[in-house]
C-alpha cells in the first residue's frame, strides 16, 4: 500500500502489468467456459476507465473552497488524487494491453486468412499439377502404345520384306544353278559319253541336289523347275525318238550304246551312279523307272554265265513284281517327265 503514494513507482506498475495473476487465470478459464465473459469484462474495463477520467477531471477542476471543504470533511485530497492516478494508470495500461491483444488477434486472423488463402492456392496448384501429371501419364501411355504398335508393324513389315528377299535370293540361286547345269550339259561338258537315257536321271539328280531343291523345300513349288528341266532336255537333245517305243527296248538300247574306254569307264560309272541295291525299299516304291533302269544296268554287268539274255525285260519284270506296276510302252516326254519327277522326289526325301 505504501507504493501507491509515490508516483515514481508508476513505471514499475506499468512494466509489471504483463505478469499473469491468479485472477487473470480465473478469468481466462471462465472465458473458455463462457466465451461472452471476455467481451463483458472488456466493456466494463473501458467504462471504468472513462468514469475514473471523469472523476479526476472533476476533482482537479474544484477550486480552493472545494479543497477546504474536502479538508474539513477529513479527506486527503493529494492521497486520493494519487490513488486515482495510479488506478487510472493501471487501467490505461490494462486497456493498452487489451488493445494490443486485440490487435495481435486481428493480425493473427489476417495471418491465418493469408495462410488459408495460400494453402487454398497451393491445394489448387497441387490439384492442377496432379491433373497435368495424370494427363501427361495418359499421353505417355498412349504414346507408348502407339510406339509399340508401330514397332510391331515395322517388325511385321521387316519380316515380310526379309521373307520376300530370302525367297527372291533362293529363287535367284535356283535359277543360276539350273542355268549353269543345263548350259554345261548342252555344251557337251557333262555326261557326253553316256546315252541320253542315262543322262536324264544323272542330270536331274544334279539339278535337284542344288539350290533348286532348297527352293522347292521352302516354297513347296514342285512344278516350276521340274517342268523347266523337262522342256530344256526336250529342246536341247536332237537324238530323241519321236514315236512310242517299248520301255525294255529303250533301256536295252541305252546300255548297248554306252561304251567304256580306258580313259572313261562309262558303263561301270553309270552302273555305280544309278545302282538301287543299297536304296531302302520305302524309297524304291516311289521310283519304279529308276529301279528298272538301275536294275537293267546291274544285270547287264553280271558275268556272261549269270547275265540274262534280255536284262531290260528281266528288270521290268522284277519292278512289276516287287516295286510297282510300270507301263511296258512309253514315249520320250513321258519317260523324261517320270524320271525327273522320281529323281526330284527322291532327292527331297533324302534332304528331309
Amino acid at each position: 500500500m505504501v507504493d501507491l503514494f509515490y508516483p515514481q513507482n508508476l513505471g514499475t506498475q506499468v512494466q509489471n502489468i504483463g505478469v499473469t495473476s491468479p485472477s487473470t487465470d480465473r478469468l481466462q478459464a471462465l472465458q473458455r467456459q463462457v466465451p461472452i465473459v471476455g467481451d463483458k469484462a472488456l466493456i466494463d474495463l473501458v467504462n471504468g476507465i472513462q468514469v475514473s477520467n471523469d472523476i479526476l477531471r472533476y476533482r482537479k477542476s474544484r477550486g480552493f473552497f472545494g479543497q477546504i471543504l474536502d479538508t474539513l470533511n477529513g479527506s486527503d485530497n493529494q492521497r486520493r488524487l494519487l490513488l486515482d492516478g495510479n488506478l487510472l494508470a493501471g487501467q490505461e495500461a490494462l486497456s493498452n494491453w487489451v488493445l494490443e491483444l486485440s490487435d495481435s488477434l486481428r493480425i493473427s486472423q489476417v495471418a491465418l486468412q493469408v495462410t488459408q488463402t495460400s494453402l487454398l492456392e497451393a491445394r489448387d496448384a497441387i490439384r492442377s499439377q496432379k491433373q497435368n501429371l495424370h494427363q501427361q501419364k495418359q499421353a505417355v501411355l498412349s504414346l507408348s502404345e502407339n510406339f509399340n504398335q508401330l514397332v510391331q508393324q515395322v517388325a511385321i513389315r521387316l519380316d515380310e520384306q526379309e521373307a520376300r528377299i530370302h525367297k527372291l535370293e533362293v529363287r535367284v540361286a535356283a535359277n543360276e544353278d539350273l542355268d549353269q547345269i543345263i548350259t554345261a550339259w548342252a555344251a557337251g561338258q557333262t555326261y557326253s559319253q553316256l546315252n541320253w537315257v542315262l543322262q536324264v536321271p544323272l542330270l536331274a539328280r544334279e539339278a535337284f541336289s542344288s539350290a533348286v531343291a532348297t527352293y522347292e523345300l521352302e516354297t513347296g513349288d514342285k512344278e516350276r523347275y521340274r517342268q523347266l528341266l523337262v522342256n530344256k532336255i526336250l529342246a536341247t537333245s536332237k537324238e530323241l525318238p519321236k514315236n512310242f517305243f517299248a520301255l525294255a527296248d529303250l533301256l536295252e538300247q541305252a546300255w548297248r550304246e554306252t561304251k567304256s574306254s580306258d580313259r572313261f569307264p562309262a558303263r561301270e560309272l553309270a552302273t555305280g551312279l544309278l545302282e538301287v541295291r543299297s536304296t531302302p525299299h520305302q524309297r524304291l516304291v516311289n521310283t519304279p523307272y529308276l529301279f528298272a533302269l538301275g536294275t537293267t544296268l546291274e544285270l547287264a554287268t553280271l558275268p556272261v554265265e549269270a547275265r540274262p539274255q534280255l536284262p531290260a525285260q528281266s528288270a521290268i519284270a522284277l519292278c512289276r513284281a516287287q516295286i510297282a506296276s510300270i507301263p511296258r510302252t512309253t514315249d520320250v516326254k513321258e519317260f523324261i517327265t517320270n524320271v525327273v519327277e522320281e529323281t526330284a522326289n527322291d532327292c527331297l526325301a533324302i534332304m528331309r
